[in-house]
Protein backbone atom coordinates (compact mmCIF):
# COMPACT_ATOMS: atom_id res chain seq x y z
CA UNK A 1 0.00 0.00 0.00
CA UNK A 2 2.32 2.55 -1.06
CA UNK A 3 0.31 5.62 -1.80
CA UNK A 4 -0.88 7.72 0.62
CA UNK A 5 -4.65 8.76 1.13
CA UNK A 6 -4.09 12.27 -0.01
CA UNK A 7 -2.21 11.29 -3.59
CA UNK A 8 -4.45 8.72 -4.88
CA UNK A 9 -8.30 7.61 -6.18
CA UNK A 10 -10.74 5.96 -3.69
CA UNK A 11 -9.66 2.61 -3.82
CA UNK A 12 -12.15 -0.09 -2.84
CA UNK A 13 -11.54 -3.80 -2.25
CA UNK A 14 -14.50 -5.81 -3.00
CA UNK A 15 -14.38 -9.51 -1.45
CA UNK A 16 -17.94 -11.48 -1.55
CA UNK A 17 -19.10 -14.83 0.30
CA UNK A 18 -18.20 -17.45 -2.32
CA UNK A 19 -21.76 -17.62 -3.11
CA UNK A 20 -23.29 -16.69 -6.05
CA UNK A 21 -26.48 -14.92 -3.94
CA UNK A 22 -23.77 -12.67 -1.94
CA UNK A 23 -21.44 -12.22 -5.40
CA UNK A 24 -23.78 -11.06 -7.23
CA UNK A 25 -24.93 -8.14 -5.47
CA UNK A 26 -21.39 -7.01 -4.76
CA UNK A 27 -20.72 -7.35 -8.89
CA UNK A 28 -23.63 -4.70 -9.22
CA UNK A 29 -21.90 -2.51 -6.13
CA UNK A 30 -18.41 -2.74 -8.20
CA UNK A 31 -20.38 -1.37 -10.92
CA UNK A 32 -21.64 1.42 -9.24
CA UNK A 33 -18.21 2.37 -7.77
CA UNK A 34 -16.33 2.11 -10.93
CA UNK A 35 -19.42 4.85 -12.53
CA UNK A 36 -18.17 7.24 -9.93
CA UNK A 37 -14.57 6.72 -11.20
CA UNK A 38 -13.68 4.72 -8.01
CA UNK A 39 -10.81 2.11 -8.48
CA UNK A 40 -12.16 -1.17 -7.66
CA UNK A 41 -10.35 -4.30 -6.85
CA UNK A 42 -12.25 -7.60 -6.43
CA UNK A 43 -11.06 -10.62 -4.78
CA UNK A 44 -12.75 -14.33 -5.74
CA UNK A 45 -11.05 -17.53 -6.08
CA UNK A 46 -9.78 -19.76 -9.40
CA UNK A 47 -12.83 -21.94 -9.93
CA UNK A 48 -15.07 -18.53 -9.46
CA UNK A 49 -13.19 -15.83 -11.62
CA UNK A 50 -14.77 -16.84 -14.71
CA UNK A 51 -17.52 -15.93 -13.70
CA UNK A 52 -16.69 -12.38 -12.11
CA UNK A 53 -14.14 -11.84 -15.15
CA UNK A 54 -17.67 -12.19 -17.31
CA UNK A 55 -19.37 -9.89 -14.95
CA UNK A 56 -16.98 -7.22 -14.95
CA UNK A 57 -15.54 -8.06 -18.54
CA UNK A 58 -16.45 -4.39 -19.99
CA UNK A 59 -15.23 -2.37 -16.72
CA UNK A 60 -11.48 -1.57 -15.63
CA UNK A 61 -12.05 -3.63 -12.48
CA UNK A 62 -8.65 -5.20 -11.10
CA UNK A 63 -9.65 -8.98 -10.21
CA UNK A 64 -7.49 -10.76 -7.41
CA UNK A 65 -7.71 -14.40 -6.92
CA UNK A 66 -6.95 -16.26 -3.66
CA UNK A 67 -6.43 -20.21 -3.80
CA UNK A 68 -9.20 -21.67 -2.12
CA UNK A 69 -8.74 -24.80 0.54
CA UNK A 70 -8.99 -28.40 -1.46
CA UNK A 71 -8.81 -29.99 1.92
CA UNK A 72 -11.94 -29.38 3.19
CA UNK A 73 -13.65 -32.73 4.88
CA UNK A 74 -16.40 -33.81 2.61
CA UNK A 75 -16.50 -31.26 0.31
CA UNK A 76 -14.89 -32.33 -3.34
CA UNK A 77 -12.15 -30.94 -4.54
CA UNK A 78 -12.23 -28.04 -6.65
CA UNK A 79 -15.67 -26.93 -5.30
CA UNK A 80 -15.00 -22.92 -4.51
CA UNK A 81 -19.03 -21.94 -4.56
CA UNK A 82 -21.98 -22.89 -2.66
CA UNK A 83 -24.33 -23.25 -5.93
CA UNK A 84 -21.30 -26.81 -6.34
CA UNK A 85 -21.56 -28.44 -2.78
CA UNK A 86 -23.17 -31.87 -2.98
CA UNK A 87 -25.42 -31.26 0.08
CA UNK A 88 -26.10 -27.90 2.27
CA UNK A 89 -24.88 -30.08 5.23
CA UNK A 90 -21.31 -29.08 3.32
CA UNK A 91 -21.88 -25.67 4.59
CA UNK A 92 -20.63 -25.13 7.51
CA UNK A 93 -16.84 -26.43 7.10
CA UNK A 94 -17.08 -24.85 3.78
CA UNK A 95 -17.83 -21.41 5.19
CA UNK A 96 -15.25 -21.78 7.69
CA UNK A 97 -12.42 -23.19 5.45
CA UNK A 98 -12.78 -19.52 4.19
CA UNK A 99 -10.39 -18.46 7.00
CA UNK A 100 -7.37 -20.45 5.43
CA UNK A 101 -7.42 -17.87 2.69
CA UNK A 102 -6.50 -14.64 5.14
CA UNK A 103 -2.77 -15.22 4.70
CA UNK A 104 -3.01 -15.02 0.99
CA UNK A 105 -5.57 -12.03 1.55
CA UNK A 106 -3.18 -10.02 3.67
CA UNK A 107 -0.25 -10.90 1.23
CA UNK A 108 -2.43 -9.39 -1.64
CA UNK A 109 -3.42 -6.59 -0.07
CA UNK A 110 0.45 -5.41 0.69
CA UNK A 111 0.91 -5.53 -3.15
CA UNK A 112 -2.14 -2.47 -3.77
CA UNK A 113 -2.24 0.61 -4.18
CA UNK A 114 -3.62 2.73 -1.42
CA UNK A 115 -6.90 1.24 0.10
CA UNK A 116 -9.76 3.42 1.00
CA UNK A 117 -12.11 0.72 2.48
CA UNK A 118 -12.51 -2.93 2.37
CA UNK A 119 -16.09 -4.24 1.49
CA UNK A 120 -16.34 -8.06 2.67
CA UNK A 121 -19.12 -10.28 3.34
CA UNK A 122 -20.24 -11.10 6.64
CA UNK A 123 -19.35 -14.52 6.14
CA UNK A 124 -15.59 -13.72 5.94
CA UNK A 125 -15.39 -12.15 9.79
CA UNK A 126 -11.66 -12.66 9.60
CA UNK A 127 -11.16 -9.99 6.69
CA UNK A 128 -12.35 -7.47 10.21
CA UNK A 129 -8.93 -8.65 11.48
CA UNK A 130 -6.73 -8.07 8.17
CA UNK A 131 -7.99 -5.16 7.70
CA UNK A 132 -7.41 -3.84 11.28
CA UNK A 133 -4.05 -4.77 11.02
CA UNK A 134 -2.90 -2.53 8.13
CA UNK A 135 -5.54 0.15 9.69
CA UNK A 136 -8.31 -0.09 7.00
CA UNK A 137 -11.76 0.51 7.48
CA UNK A 138 -14.58 -2.51 6.69
CA UNK A 139 -17.57 -2.54 6.21
CA UNK A 140 -19.38 -5.56 5.96
CA UNK A 141 -21.72 -6.80 3.49
CA UNK A 142 -24.85 -9.51 3.74
CA UNK A 143 -26.07 -11.45 0.76
CA UNK A 144 -29.70 -10.73 1.63
CA UNK A 145 -31.55 -7.74 1.00
CA UNK A 146 -32.37 -4.82 3.56
CA UNK A 147 -35.88 -6.00 3.65
CA UNK A 148 -34.83 -9.57 5.29
CA UNK A 149 -32.04 -7.84 7.37
CA UNK A 150 -35.16 -5.82 8.72
CA UNK A 151 -38.18 -8.46 8.46
CA UNK A 152 -35.22 -10.57 10.63
CA UNK A 153 -34.50 -8.12 13.00
CA UNK A 154 -37.85 -6.89 13.47
CA UNK A 155 -38.64 -11.22 14.42
CA UNK A 156 -35.64 -11.02 16.89
CA UNK A 157 -36.74 -7.94 18.63
CA UNK A 158 -40.60 -9.15 18.98
CA UNK A 159 -39.31 -12.57 20.11
CA UNK A 160 -37.20 -11.38 22.72
CA UNK A 161 -40.47 -9.01 23.64
CA UNK A 162 -42.44 -12.35 24.05
CA UNK A 163 -39.94 -14.15 26.46
CA UNK A 164 -39.64 -11.57 28.66
CA UNK A 165 -43.31 -11.10 28.79
CA UNK A 166 -44.32 -14.86 29.55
Amino acid sequence: MAASPCSSRTHIVLFPFMSKGHTIPVLHLARLLLHRNITVTFFTTPANRPFVSDSLSDTDASIVELPFSQNIEGVPAGVESTDKLPSMSLFVPFATATKLMQPNFEESLQTLPYITCIVSDGFLGWTQQSAAKFGIPRLVSYGTSNYSQALFNAVMKNVLVIKKSI
